[in-house]
């Protein structure tokens, strides 16, 4: 019997390894969809309608995805929040920065987002340094 329940623990923590896998692969498609929308709309107005428009060349798009994402997943994997609310909240973060970054030119509102999620990383320190 000692083996199974040995066997199940291994189980449990390898299933906990998969979903966190998993995970990971969501976040890094969030981070790196300002990529692909401005892909996506460079396409959609070059190929589809014809239409040149003047679009952020790719590596300045990633440069700036990886300047504001980075930050944003360190900082989120801090906080305390539910798997589900950080999820969102990143979502509502990253619209914000390609609506600002991609297609707005106005590169300075793109990173606000760093703030909020700043200051509620600081207001939950102290609960985070007596949880580990």
């Amino acid at each position: 019997m000692d083996v199974l329940s040995k066997l199940q623990e291994k189980n449990k923590i390898h299933s906990k390894h998969q979903r966190n896998a998993s995970w990971s692969a969501v976040w890094v498609f969030l981070l790196m969809s300002p990529l692909l929308y401005s892909y996506g709309n460079e396409f959609y107005f070059s190929v589809i309608k014809n239409i040149q428009i003047e679009a952020p060349h790719p590596f300045i798009v990633l440069f700036g995805s990886l300047c504001f994402g980075l930050p944003l997943l360190a900082i989120g994997d801090c906080m305390l929040f539910k798997r589900v609310n950080k999820l969102l909240l990143l979502i509502i973060a990253e619209a914000w920065f390609i609506c600002f970054w991609v297609v707005t030119p106005l590169s300075w509102l793109a990173f606000l987002p760093l703030i909020p999620a700043f200051v509620i990383l600081q207001i939950q320190l102290p609960k985070i340094r007596t949880h580990k």
